[in-house]
This record gives structure tokens, sequence and C-alpha cells, in this order.
């Protein structure tokens, strides 16, 4: 218990680290340090919403990437980087980004680089962990391992990191003693019910009882009230030392918890301080993040060799992913018949973030993002043999043909020149 979460996640990332109550919080952090007010910053529409609330909490403008249809990641040829301050990398489900030539694209232009890797803890590219490509980066604890909560943020720089821990130290909230032992014990029962195969007949008697509903893949957005939220918080003002929140940006909790609906989603200790017994359980975790990365090995090895693997999946070599991409016909057909075999795959992105959310600008590669967001299934690896069995009972075929991209080229430099 003598080593911090801090020292462990270093030792294995190779980078500086600060550990955050969640990776969502991390990436607030990231942002409001590494941006400005009004900041155009570029993220796939495939994503999670929280990335999209957080960047608005942060005070930026979204601006929908390019998307391949192979893997759902950014499309790195098709970008036009105009008037952009920066990406924010997505690595679906562990696939990796082509991140080393965002990272050098980003160089080339003066960019800041944000590379989020919260579904991609045990992703490597060219040897490198995902996570560290950029100037600032977010893992994510409650996915790997399943520990509901715990993250980190790495930095490229460690001079960035005393500011950077004070801005957490002065947002974050406690919770007491209650809210700490629910945050230990709620991911010991949810582990309990994965190893004992219990799912099935817990998922029948939630729904059952109406305490589990289905409402769409994303959270009801609340367009209007969100509106009114980010108007009320008012600009945000920059995060360096002495800016308009105060040192280091330490101030401006006022519009985090206007925006608590949009950024809590799934998670309400999202922003928690959070003590020895949580910290000391999410120790733990790590263990199993490794004990488990052969068998996601093998799993992503059996599904990718699968007619509905995503593309990018089944052309590149196995590698221990947190989902297993599989694109069905009729996905919320034969997601609700996993359903009743007590399979819930969750992690679901659909629509993509510009039909979700009328304040964001359309991106792109719409038709792409649109027949990736509704044909996804995304498969734990470690329940691969279960799924394939399922999925060949049910009869799922493999979804049509993704779209050709009709999109202009990518701005020149003269255009660039105008940044």
């Amino acid at each position: 218990m003598s080593r911090t979460l801090e020292s462990i996640m270093s030792e294995r990332v190779g980078v500086a680290c600060l550990h955050v109550p969640s990776a969502r919080f991390g990436l607030y952090l990231a942002l409001r340090r590494f941006f400005g007010p009004g900041d155009r910053v570029l993220i796939a529409p495939t994503n999670c919403e929280t990335v999209l609330f957080v960047a608005l909490a942060a005070g930026l403008r979204p601006v929908m990437a390019p998307v391949r249809a192979d893997d759902g990641n950014i499309d790195a040829d098709l970008v036009d980087w105009t008037g952009l301050a920066g990406v924010l990398t997505t690595h679906l489900y562990g696939q990796p980004d082509r991140v080393v030539r965002l990272r050098a694209e980003c160089d080339r232009r003066g960019l800041v680089l944000i590379d989020d890797a919260a579904h991609a803890m045990l992703t490597t590219v060219d040897g490198r962990p995902a996570g560290t490509f950029g100037t600032a980066g977010v893992f994510s604890l409650a996915k790997h391992g399943r520990a509901m909560s715990g993250g980190f943020l790495t930095v490229e720089d460690p001079a960035a990191l005393p500011g950077l821990t004070r801005m957490r130290d002065g947002l974050l909230l406690d919770g007491g003693l209650r809210a700490q032992l629910s945050g230990t014990l709620r991911p010991m029962l949810r582990e309990a019910v994965y190893r004992t195969g219990l799912v099935r007949p817990m998922w029948r008697t939630l729904t059952a009882l109406g305490v589990i509903r289905w409402t769409g893949h994303r959270c009801d957005p609340r367009a209007d009230e969100l509106r009114a939220a980010l108007d009320a918080a008012g600009p945000i003002g920059p995060a360096g030392p002495g800016g308009a929140d105060g040192p280091d940006g330490a101030g401006g909790p006022a519009g985090l918890d206007g925006l608590q609906y949009w950024l809590r989603i799934d998670l309400d200790d999202w922003r928690m301080r959070q003590g020895a017994l949580l910290r000391g359980y999410q120790r733990s975790r790590f263990r199993v993040v490794d004990r488990e990365r052969e068998r996601r090995v093998a799993g992503v090895e059996l599904l990718r060799g699968l007619p509905w693997a995503a593309r990018g999946v089944a052309a590149a070599p196995p590698r221990p992913l947190l989902r297993v991409p599989l694109m069905v016909d009729d996905r919320d057909g034969v997601l609700s018949a996993l359903e009743r075999y007590g399979v819930v795959p969750g992690f679901v992105y659909d629509p993509p973030l510009d039909d979700y959310l009328d304040l964001v600008p359309p991106g792109p590669t719409p038709e792409i993002a649109r027949w990736w967001t509704r044909h996804v299934l995304p498969v734990d690896p470690l329940r691969a043999r279960r799924v394939a069995v399922l999925l060949d009972r049910l009869g799922a075929r493999p979804a049509p043909p993704p779209p050709v991209a009709a999109v202009p080229p990518p701005a020149g430099e003269g255009a660039e020149a105008l940044m």
C-alpha cells in the first residue's frame, strides 16, 4: 500500500501523471489548462457524449471530425485543419487512432493534442502506450478493471503537474464516508455478478422492477436546458497562472455545478474527492487489468475472424481491446435478443454527436458516422465465445457495406495561413 496510484501508473506508461476521480474530470482539467475560451477542438462524432459535454463545460467549441468506416476513429486524411486549436483522440474501444500522424500534424501547426485513452489502457502504438502521445492524456480505471471510478491525467511536461494538482484540488467535492463506501461496494457487487454469471437473472429482475428502462443509447440531451446552463455559466476565463478564475484556474465551479446533469450521466461521483478506502480498491484493480490481458487478446483473435467484425479489427493483429466492434444489421434488434440471454454489451454511442445535439455543427462525413453508430455492436472480448455462439443462433447478419464519404478536400496551405 506504500506505492501511490500515481507512481504505479507512471511506471506503466512512462510519463508523469495525476490521479483523478474519473477520466472525464481529468479531461476537463486538461482542456481547461491547455486551451483558451472559445477554442475549436476536433472530436470524433462516434465518441461518448460525456466528451462533448466536458468540452462544452470547459468553454470550448467542439468540431466534428471525419471518421473512418474501418474503426470509427478520426480519419486523419480528411481533417480540415482551418481554425482548429487542437485535437482530442478517440481510440474507440481500444482501437488505436492514427495518433502518430495526428501528433505530427498538430506539431506542424502548433496545435494541442489531448490523447484520450479512456478506452485504451492496454493499447500501444509502435511500442508506446496510447494516452502518452499528447500534451496531456487521460486514462480510465472505471472501464478497465471494472473499478467504476478512478482515472489518470498524464502530462508530457512534468512542470505542468503542480498547477493541475491545485486545479484538481480546488474543484473536487467531498462525498463523505457513505459515498466512499458506496463507491467501493458497488463495483465489488458488480464484479460478483460478472464472475458468477448472474447477469441474466439480475438484468431480468431489474427490468421487471422498472429499475432499468431502455431510453436510447445516449442520455436525454435536454438541449434547451443545456443551452440555458451554458449561457448562465458565462465565458470561462483562462486557466493559466493568474487567470480570470484565480491561480491556475482553480475557480469556475459554478459552471460545473450548473452542468452536473450532463457531466455525471452514469457516474454521480465523477468529481468526488476519493479517500484511502476507494484508492486502495482502485489499486487492486490494476492486477485485474494485467491478469485479463491475454484473455482479451484471445477473445479479439476469435471475434476478428467472424463475419461481423469491423474491418479495422479484422485487418489488424489481435490487441487487448476493451471492446471488439462487430458491425451487424438490425443492431438494436440483436441487442434486445442478446439481453434476453443476459448479455448486455453497452458502450453503444448512437446517434453521432452532431445528430444528437443541435448545438454542434455537422461533421464532414455524416453518412459514415451514422452507418457506424447505427450498426456497431461492441463486444467484451472476455465474453467472445458466448457472444459468437449467440449471434450464430440468432441468425445475425453482417451490416450492409459502408457508404463512400463525399468529402471536400481539406483546406490547403493558403487557407491554413489565415489561421
